[in-house]
This record gives C-alpha cells, structure tokens and sequence, in this order.
C-alpha cells in the first residue's frame, strides 16, 4: 500500500493490517492532510490466496481513486 502511494517516513499515510482467526488478512488505510482537515480511508480483506501485496494494492487504488494523491502532495481541494 505504502509503495504504490509512493510514501515515505513523512508522509501522512496509516496502514494497520491485522490477520483474522480464520487467516485471513484485513487491511486498513487511511491517507490525511497534513493539517487533519482531509482524509481518505479504505478497507479491504484477503481473498482465496491472501496475497498480502494483491490486498494491498486494492486498498492503495481506492485510496487513489478517493484522491489521496493531492492529499498527500498537500494540494489543496
């Protein structure tokens, strides 16, 4: 999720990933202006193969798709 937001340690970006009792994984993601005032939030679950990497790219398109780019480059809306 993190590399296709292309983020890095300044960047306003939050992932918690937690596995369920069932192993299945569960991936939050949130994205927010600097300042608090703008986020974006996602969330997605592991299908049959659980490829951490495919859940999160899902969940890093949506935050894209919710506009977390100008979020993160700190446009204003």
């Amino acid at each position: 999720m993190l590399h296709g937001l292309r983020g890095h340690c300044n960047s306003p970006i939050a992932g918690y990933c937690v596995t369920d009792p069932d192993g299945q994984l569960n991936l939050r993601g949130m994205v927010f202006s600097r300042d608090g005032s703008r986020f974006v939030h996602a969330h997605d679950w592991g299908e049959l193969a659980n490829d951490p990497a495919v859940l999160g790219a899902r969940v890093c398109a949506e935050l894209l798709r919710q506009g977390a780019r100008t979020i993160i480059e700190g446009i204003p809306h």
